[in-house]
């Protein structure tokens, strides 16, 4: 017999949430049972409709890929992109090993679901049957949702089986979360017929009912009965608690490991229609059943909230320590202080190479690029207690250095979870805990670190570009002393007087969160005019392009002659703008046809223009800004060079 526990991976959004994590407990106790791993990769982002977005979360799917592992749960139901759901897929296929889809159909996984409809239908038969009710009031979730259509069906089936007319004005929708449950449930109480009960489509929205019922003066369940659906632990710790249908997820992970052992085994599955399992009525104080408090659920909440108490001071330590760092090799003193209460488990953060070399760079360089280069480095590893951090570099394929011991049966960790560590713009690296004993705080526990050192990082990283971005000034201001802020032909600022009022517009607190324009202008045909009709020619040619420059830029803006034929100029407006170079070349030449001198000279004027618009912001790279607005005028020059 191995030594070596099998390896299954589940990927979902948020799984410390109430009722992921009661799935992930279960699998985590089965897996124990039976001889496997659990390795959690989990989203930080629920919807990731955005491009970006998935592209920064495909990262995590890239590490699951270098995984070696037997069988791939997808938590279908908490993943909202479909973007990110081809992602996984296009992940899991090459591995060839049994994918299970969870709550929602996917080609080419094996489905398994719950009887949402059914389990609904139980809980409103309940209340009628067991309880007398014939008024019967729905709070639904999100109208013409897949899940809360599914559930005002199971509502209308069982009111017709049971004789009871549908009624319109007894059915409100409450968004599946607080605040529009109330409103629904105000809604029900301006008619003067009391409801007998009220059923609701999750738990969160049972609970503002019974809040709402409290503040009229109404009891429950002696005046209304209160039902939820989801089984969640505010539900349980509730006053009352919530009576509810629970998922039987024991039940969906049974038929999981049945299959998962008939294909090890060989035997051929029939991946063409999804297994469904009931939900559990769970009859608690709302509708009456119960009436005693269910004290090892407090106690549980209690624990959690003491230790959500120590644990968010930790985090915000630590990343008020990172407000004066500007290395990253500052952090690991720093993340050994934020988890010392924790240490039991294991800790692994990784960073990649490219981040640890910026510490090396001499100059501002601009926002990261993310490199191919995936060799990593081990910023932190604490393992029984113990830092075993050795700082050697390693390739992103390994995931954890020597990680197949950690998978051994003695190894003493029950399950794994793994977080990016990244912002909207970079990825900077990954977390992995390994959890010796798991429950929900444990996992809610290590996505809060994960959120709060990727804030860590990010900062110390802009305080390290805020220094060479420093360093860079002061070179350029040294550089402008030697020349005086405005140019001799144009009387248009110089490149240092421009940079000292664009600088002062940056700076500003008048000025954030509005939009600067930078354009980048390039005069064409000043050469021919040199050498056809003299330099006093193109002097004037110049001069005459200033003026409609400045014209263009006076009410807020200002401009700058940087020398021969170019010219920068910047604005700021409140809202964002939407120059072309056209609409520029427009404006010059409004201005240009009131020059009289120039209607009499052989040559026309024209320009060459590129144009960037960002926020003013502690975000905002004016070296970047100004970069691209050069690229874009040479691709105007370019494709104006082919047109004539």
């Amino acid at each position: 017999m191995s030594d070596y526990r099998k390896v299954i991976a589940i990927c979902g959004t948020w799984l410390y949430e109430e009722k992921e994590y009661g799935f992930v407990s279960e699998l985590n106790q089965i897996c124990k049972e039976l001889g496997y791993v659990t390795v959690a990769f989990n989203f930080s982002i629920d919807s990731l409709n955005i491009v970006d977005d998935v592209m920064s979360e495909k990262k995590l799917m890239d590490l699951m890929g270098h995984l070696k592992c037997n069988a791939v749960i997808i938590m279908g139901e908490t993943i909202k992109s479909e973007r990110m759901l081809d992602c996984i897929m296009k992940t899991v296929k090459p591995m060839n090993i049994p994918v299970f889809a969870m709550e929602k159909h996917m080609d080419g996984c094996i489905n398994i679901a719950m009887k949402y409809g059914e389990g609904f239908q139980n809980i409103v038969r309940h209340i009628i049957r067991d309880h007398g009710c014939r008024r019967i009031n729905m709070v639904a979730g999100v109208k013409d949702n897949e899940f809360s259509n599914d559930r005002i069906n199971a509502y209308k089936q069982v009111l017709a089986e049971n004789g009871i007319p549908f009624e319109e004005k007894r059915l409100a929708y409450g968004e599946f979360w607080d605040r529009p449950a109330r409103v629904a449930v105000e809604g029900f109480l301006q008619d003067p017929e009391l409801p007998d009960a009220i059923v609701c489509a999750n738990d969160s929205m049972a609970i503002a009912a019974c809040d709402v019922l409290k503040e009229h003066g109404l009891r429950v369940p002696e005046d209304v009965i209160v039902t939820g659906f989801d089984g969640i632990l505010s539900g349980k710790v509730n006053s009352p608690s919530i009576s509810t249908v629970a998922p039987d997820s024991r039940g969906e992970l049974e038929i999981l490991f049945d299959l998962l052992k008939k294909i090890e085994q060989g035997e051929t599955i029939d991946r063409s229609h999804t297994r469904y399992v009931d939900f559990k009525v769970q009859k608690k104080q709302s509708c009456g059943c119960c009436s005693e408090t269910d004290t090892t659920t407090l106690n549980i909440l209690s624990t959690s909230l003491n230790d959500q108490k120590w644990h968010m001071a930790a985090l915000n330590k630590l990343l008020l320590s990172a407000n004066d760092k500007d290395k990253l090799s500052d952090l690991p003193p720093m993340l050994m202080e934020c988890i010392e209460l924790w240490i039991q488990n294991f800790y692994f953060v990784s960073l990649y190479k490219s981040f640890l070399n910026m510490e090396n760079e001499n100059e501002y360089s601009g926002s990261h690029v993310e490199s191919e280069d995936t060799t990593c480095h081990s910023l932190l590893r604490i393992e029984h207690y113990t830092d075993v951090s050795n700082g050697k570099p390693f390739q992103e394929e390994e995931l954890i250095p020597d990680m197949k011991e950690l998978f051994r049966k003695d190894s003493g960790y029950e399950m794994f979870m793994v977080r990016l560590l990244h912002t909207k713009s970079d990825t900077y690296g990954y977390l992995i805990e390994g959890f010796c004993s798991l429950d929900e705080r444990a996992m809610r526990r290590c996505d809060e670190f994960g959120l709060f050192l990727s804030t860590t990082i990010n900062t110390i990283l802009k305080n390290h570009k805020l220094i060479l971005l420093n360093n860079k000034l002061r070179q350029i201001n040294k550089e402008m002393e030697q020349a005086s802020a405005r140019d001799y032909l144009t009387g248009l600022y110089n490149r240092r007087g421009f940079y000292e009022e664009l600088y002062g517009l940056f700076r500003s607190p008048e000025n954030q969160n509005k939009y600067l324009t930078y354009f980048s202008i390039d005069m064409d045909g000043l050469k021919v005019i040199n050498d056809t009709y003299g330099h006093n020619e193109g002097d004037f040619a110049i001069k005459a392009l200033a003026e409609a420059i400045r014209h263009f830029a006076k009410r807020n803006g200002i401009c700058s002659r940087y020398g021969g034929d170019e010219f920068v100029c910047a604005i700021i407006t409140d809202q964002e703008t939407e120059f072309t170079a056209d609409i520029v070349r427009d404006r010059f030449r409004c201005v240009l046809e009131k020059n009289e001198a120039l209607q009499h000279k052989p040559y026309a004027l024209s320009a060459s223009v590129g144009m960037r618009c960002a926020p003013i912001g502690p975000e905002l790279n004016l070296e970047e800004l100004m970069r691209y607005a050069d690229e874009d005028m040479y691709l105007d020059k370019k494709a104006r060079r082919k047109s004539r």
